[in-house]
């Protein structure tokens, strides 16, 4: 089943619904403004169509497409599928059968969704990149090998790059983490401030700077990559 709300504008929809066994696809049009994209989305699952979503939970699958999105971008688009109480977001990638492909052939890690708070004392661990949509409370400690985004507020310990990985980065909407690690460099973080900031590290050195200034530093992450495979 496809399902497709009417245009807001002339030409073609930015997000598409695939409803399938496993729950609801969506499918956003990775050539689309993403503010126009969100306006769209926003008012196609919490609009009049919104009524075609009620009911129980609802396991929500999202493809980006080929689309390269920003931190910021990212938050955007993830505040709009919050607003619906029965969306459970299960898988948030590009192009998801490719990309699995594709991580079989090359090694690219994994991506996770963790859709929850990490209650106090509670350890999670990943193996690959990990967005969390949800508060990490004090004592609680998140692992992954990758890089670990929290949509809410890192209260207790983050551990990125656990296998090593120096380029990994640690993020959060409110950032005040009781430890920072990546690969096996140890920092506490900075008071909280009420912006959203990313750690990272600089040779052997931690760092911690607000999330505006991730892409191009995520440039440089990714062209530094590409050096070292040569």
């Amino acid at each position: 089943m496809i399902l497709e709300s009417e245009p807001l504008m002339d030409h073609r929809p930015p997000v598409t619904v695939k409803g399938t066994r496993e729950g609801l696809t969506f499918l956003l049009d990775e050539r689309a403004d993403v503010e126009r994209m969100c306006a769209y989305l926003e008012t196609l699952i919490t609009g009049e169509t919104g009524k075609l979503f009620e009911g129980p939970t609802v396991d929500v699958y999202v493809d980006y497409g080929k689309r390269l999105l920003t931190p910021q971008e990212t938050w955007r688009i993830l505040d709009v599928f919050r607003k619906r109480d029965n969306f459970l977001l299960k898988a948030w990638g590009s192009a998801p059968e490719a990309r699995e492909i594709s991580r079989r052939q090359q090694g690219v890690r994994a991506q996770h969704i963790y859709h929850g708070l990490v209650r106090s004392g509670q350890p999670v661990s990943f193996d690959g990149d990990v967005v969390i949509i949800g508060d990490v409370n004090p004592s609680a400690v998140v692992e992954a090998t990758g890089d670990i985004y929290v949509f809410g507020r890192l209260l207790g310990i983050a551990h990125a790059g656990a296998g090593g990985d120096e380029s990994a980065i640690v993020a959060a909407a409110e950032f005040a983490p009781m430890q920072i690690r990546i690969a096996d460099v140890v920092s506490r973080a900075p008071q909280m401030r009420a912006t959203m900031e990313y750690a990272y590290l600089e040779g052997r050195e931690m760092r911690v700077a607000e999330m505006k200034y991730f892409l191009p530093w995520h440039k440089l992450r990714k062209r530094s990559g590409r050096e070292e495979r040569r």
